[in-house]
C-alpha cells in the first residue's frame, strides 16, 4: 500500500473500516502513525550496512534498528515489540523508514548479503529460529543446514541442546557467519526450559520439595511450584485461600537452590507489603527487605544486598530508574488484577522490569473484561495471545462503534493460556485441603494513625515505667494503663473508632480487597461466586460501621449485627444471610458473637484480634463448628509495627494472662494485684524495648518544670478524648512523691470534674 492510498481522514483504530481486509486496516494505522509522530530516520551506513536504519522518537528519545529492503519485503525488520508481535512484517518505524527514502528518493536495497544468518522469524503464531543461506559458501552451509534444519529452514526441535555446536562449524565455514541476538536468546531460553523441565522430573520428589521450606506443602502445592519453576514465566492463578504465597516463596527457593536466581523483585499492593516480608521470614532464611521511605532512601534500598527487595505498586513509577539500573532475577507481581487500568503509568513501570524469570499471583485474572486476562498474560509471555488486533477480532464481539457486546471462543483462549496459567479451585483441591486455614494479613497504617499510636505508648511507656521504679501502680494508673493499652487497639483499626472526625485507616480499603477475591462483587468487580458469604468481626461497632458504610457505596448487599440490635431483628438479620443467596457478607461485633451458628459462611475476616484467645475461637466457632460441609479460612488483619504485631508474634502471651485483662468487658476494670504482677512485666519487654526509649527521672534541681515539660508531650491524646479526660491524665501523670505535684494534681483533677459537669468549686 501506498501513502497516497491513505484515508484523508483519521482511522478508528478499534472500527474497521469497510472495504479493507484486517491486516490491510492495521498496516494503514501504522503508516498514519508514522506521519504523525515525526520520527527522526538516518541511514547507518550506505556502504557498510545498506538498509539498515535509525530511527528516533523524538519525545522518548528512544532509537530503534530497522532493515528495509523493500515493501513487503520477508527480510524488513525493526527491533520494537510492535514489530515482533504484530505478524503484520511491518512497524511504525519501518514505515516511517519507507516514507524517509521515499521522500529523500533514496535507493531501496533489495539485494541480501551474500553472507549466512541465523535469524528468529515473527511471522506466524509461533516464533522460528530459522536459517538464510546467502551467496558465499552456499553449498557448505546447505549441507550443514541439513543437519539442523528441515526444508523449510526451520530449526528443529532437537537442535536446540546442539546449537552451539553448530555454531562453532558455521564460523568454521565464513567468518562473516551471523546469528543474531534474539535468534540466540531465544534459543537459549528454550535450551533452559528444557533443563529446568529435566530438573523437575529428575531431582525433586515430593520430600525434596517440602525440605524448602520451614513447612510442608500440600500435594496441589507443589504441584504449583513444578509448574512455575518449569514454565519459567508463569501466572498463579489460584483461588483465594490456596496459598499462592507460599508456592511463591517455594519457586524461589528451589530456584536459588538450583543457582539459578540470585535476586528477586517483589511488586504488591501497598498494604501487603510487611505480610510478604513476614511470611518469607517465617519460612526461608532468605534477607528480605522492604522498599520504603524517601525517594533517596529507596534507591539505596534497591541497591542493596538483601536477596529479595519488596516494593509498592504505587512507588514503582516513582522509582523506574532506580530499578533499571539494578538486575532482578526473579520478579513476583501480587494481586495484580488490583493494577485495574493497564494504560495507568504505574502498569507501564511495570511492564518495562526485565528479568528472566517471572511469577505473577492473582486470584482473579479475569474480573469484568477478557482484555484483562489479554493484559495480564502479555507480562509473562507477550507473544502467546498476540496480536491484540487479532485477540479481539477472534474473541471479542463488538457493535458498529467498536464497544464490546460479548465474547466467543472462550474454551480456545482457556485452552491457549494452559501453558503458562495455573488455576485451581477450592472444590478442585478439597480432599487436599485442612479443615480449616488461619492467615495473619499484616497492613501497614497511615501516617496519622502511626503518630496517634506512638503517642499513646509513650503515655504507655510512663506508667510502664513508673511501675519499674516503684514496683507499684495506684487504681488511677491502672485504669489509665488499660485505657491508654486499649486506645492503642482502636487506633490500629481506625482512627475513626476514638474520633468520628478522624477517618485514617487502611483496613477498611483491604477489607474490600479480600471480599473482591472471595468472589463478593465490590464496585462491579469479582465473579460474585455462588455460595460465597463472609463474616466479618471487629470488637468495635465503629469500625464494623465503617465497612458497613463502604459495603454500601459498592452495592453488596450484607446484613449487620451489633450489641444495640433487638435481639429479635438481630435473629432476623442472622437468617436473611444464612438463607439469602444475595445476602453475601454478615458484620458482628463480639457483643452479638455468642451463640451465633453461621455455617452458612466459609471465609472470616477478624479485623482486630482479640487478646484473649478464647474470645478469638469463639468468633471462628460461628461458622467452623457441627454442620460446616465446607473448609473454612480465617483472615486476621494485624497493623504492622504496633502493639498488634508486637504482642501477638514477639511476646506469645499465655491464654491466662489475658484472661479478664483486655477482653472480659470494660477496659477500665480494676484488676487484681496478681495479674498486674503477671501483666507489666511483658509489657515492659513490650513498650521499654530500650534504655533510651524510657523517660528519664526528673532531676532534683527542676522536679517540677521537668516533669511539666515531658507531661506537655506525653500526654498528647487522641482528638475524641475530652478535656475532662485530659486533664485527669495530666493529673494521673503528676501524682508521684513530691508534694506539690501531689497539689496541682488535685487541681487538676478537681478541674476536670468540673468541665464534666460537677458544681464543685475548686478549693483554694
Amino acid at each position: 500500500m501506498k501513502y497516497s492510498d491513505l484515508p484523508k481522514h483519521r482511522l478508528n483504530h478499534l472500527v474497521k473500516p469497510a472495504g479493507y481486509s484486517l491486516e490491510e486496516w492495521q498496516v494503514m494505522l501504522r503508516m498514519q502513525q508514522a506521519q504523525r509522530e515525526g520520527f527522526e530516520v538516518e541511514c547507518v551506513s550506505e556502504r557498510d550496512y545498506p538498509g539498515e536504519y535509525r530511527v528516533c522518537n523524538p519525545k522518548s528519545g528512544r532509537v530503534y534498528k530497522v532493515v528495509f529492503r523493500g515493501p513487503k519485503s520477508p527480510w524488513n525488520y525493526c527491533d520494537c515489540m510492535d514489530f515482533k508481535t504484530s505478524q503484520l512484517g511491518t512497524c511504525k518505524h519501518i514505515e516511517a523508514s519507507r516514507q524517509w527514502i521515499a521522500d529523500h528518493h533514496k535507493r531501496i536495497h533489495w539485494d541480501l548479503p551474500s553472507y549466512t544468518s541465523v535469524y528468529l522469524s515473527y511471522r506466524g503464531n509461533v516464533r522460528q529460529v530459522k536459517i538464510r543461506v546467502g551467496a558465499a559458501h552456499e553449498k557448505e552451509f546447505r549441507e550443514l543446514a541439513r543437519r539442523y534444519f528441515d526444508e523449510l529452514d526451520t530449526l528443529l526441535p532437537g537442535a536446540y541442546e546442539h546449537f552451539g555446536v553448530f555454531l562453532s562449524d558455521a564460523k568454521a565455514i565464513d567468518e562473516n557467519f551471523r546469528c543474531y541476538q534474539d535468534a540466540l536468546d531465544y534459543v537459549l531460553e528454550q535450551r533452559e526450559a528444557i533443563a529446568r523441565r529435566k530438573l523437575i522430573e529428575e531431582k525433586y520428589s515430593d520430600a525434596d520439595l517440602d525440605a524448602l521450606l520451614k513447612t510442608s506443602l500440600y500435594p496441589y502445592q507443589k504441584e504449583g511450584v513444578r509448574f512455575a519453576v518449569s514454565t519459567g514465566r508463569a501466572i498463579l492463578a489460584d483461588e483465594m485461600g490456596l496459598g499462592k504465597t507460599v508456592q511463591a516463596i517455594a519457586t524461589v527457593a528451589l530456584l536459588r537452590q538450583e543457582s539459578l536466581v540470585g535476586s528477586v523483585l517483589i511488586l504488591c499492593p501497598t498494604t501487603l507489603k510487611y505480610q510478604w516480608k513476614h511470611e518469607i521470614e517465617r519460612f526461608t532464611e532468605a534477607s528480605v527487605v522492604v522498599v520504603e521511605g524517601s525517594p533517596e532512601r529507596r534507591k539505596e534500598l534497591l541497591a542493596g544486598e538483601a536477596f529479595i527487595k519488596i516494593a509498592s505498586y504505587n512507588s514503582i513509577a516513582n522509582d523506574t530508574q532506580a530499578i533499571a539500573q539494578q538486575s532482578f532475577d526473579m520478579l513476583i507481581l501480587d494481586e495484580v488484577q488490583r493494577l485495574k487500568n493497564w494504560n495507568t503509568q504505574i502498569a507501564r513501570a511495570v511492564r518495562r522490569i526485565a528479568s528472566r524469570y517471572a511469577l505473577i499471583l492473582t486470584g482473579t485474572p479475569l474480573e469484568n473484561r477478557l482484555e484483562e486476562l489479554y493484559s495480564i498474560v502479555e507480562l509473562v509471555d507477550q507473544f502467546l495471545l498476540s496480536p491484540f488486533y487479532l485477540f479481539r477480532d477472534r474473541y471479542i464481539q463488538t457493535d458498529g462503534d467498536g464497544r464490546t457486546t460479548g465474547y466467543r471462543n472462550l474454551g480456545e483462549v482457556g485452552q491457549r493460556v494452559a501453558r503458562v496459567m495455573l488455576r485451581r479451585c477450592k472444590s478442585d483441591v478439597e480432599l487436599q485441603l485442612p479443615e480449616r486455614i488461619d492467615k495473619n494479613l499484616f497492613v501497614p497504617m497511615t501516617a496519622e494513625q502511626q503518630r496517634a499510636h506512638d503517642d499513646l505508648k509513650l503515655q504507655a511507656a510512663r506508667l510502664v515505667s513508673k511501675w519499674h521504679r516503684q514496683h507499684f501502680l495506684s487504681e488511677i494508673d491502672r485504669k489509665r494503663l488499660l485505657t491508654t493499652l486499649s486506645q492503642m487497639r482502636m487506633v490500629c483499626d481506625s482512627l475513626f473508632v476514638l474520633d468520628e472526625h478522624s477517618h485514617a485507616d487502611t483496613k477498611v480499603e483491604e477489607t474490600m480487597n479480600i471480599l473482591n477475591e472471595c468472589g463478593v462483587t465490590v464496585n462491579g468487580e469479582g465473579s460474585a461466586e455462588s455460595g460465597t458469604k463472609v463474616v466479618v468481626f471487629s470488637q468495635w461497632e465503629r469500625m464494623t460501621r465503617l465497612v458497613a458504610q463502604e459495603l454500601e457505596r459498592s452495592g453488596v448487599e450484607y446484613a449487620y449485627v451489633h450489641g444495640n440490635v433487638p435481639a429479635r431483628e438481630r435473629q432476623q438479620r442472622i437468617e436473611a444471610f444464612v438463607s439469602r443467596p444475595e445476602v453475601h457478607v454478615l458484620l458482628s461485633t463480639d457483643a452479638t458473637s455468642t451463640g451465633l451458628n453461621l455455617q452458612a459462611a466459609n471465609v472470616l475476616i477478624n479485623l482486630d484480634l482479640p487478646w484473649n484467645p478464647a474470645v478469638l475461637e469463639q468468633r471462628i466457632g460461628r461458622i467452623h463448628r457441627i454442620g460446616q460441609t465446607r473448609g473454612v479460612q480465617v483472615i486476621n488483619l494485624i497493623s504492622v509495627g504496633t502493639i498488634e504485631e508486637d504482642m501477638l508474634s514477639k511476646l506469645r502471651f499465655k491464654t491466662a494472662l489475658f484472661e479478664g485483662v483486655l477482653d472480659g468487658g470494660d477496659d477500665a476494670v480494676f484488676l487484681s494485684d496478681d495479674k498486674f504482677e503477671g501483666l507489666l512485666p511483658v509489657l515492659e519487654k513490650y513498650i521499654i524495648e530500650e534504655e533510651e526509649a524510657v523517660p528519664q527521672q526528673a532531676s532534683q534541681e527542676e522536679p517540677v518544670q521537668q516533669e511539666l515539660a515531658f507531661a506537655e508531650t506525653a500526654t498528647a491524646v487522641p482528638k475524641s478524648s475530652t478535656s475532662a479526660a485530659f486533664l485527669r491524665s495530666l493529673a494521673a501523670l503528676l501524682v508521684e512523691e513530691a508534694p506539690v505535684r501531689e497539689r496541682m494534681a488535685s487541681l487538676l483533677a478537681q478541674m476536670a470534674d468540673q468541665i464534666s459537669g460537677n458544681d464543685k468549686e475548686p478549693q483554694p
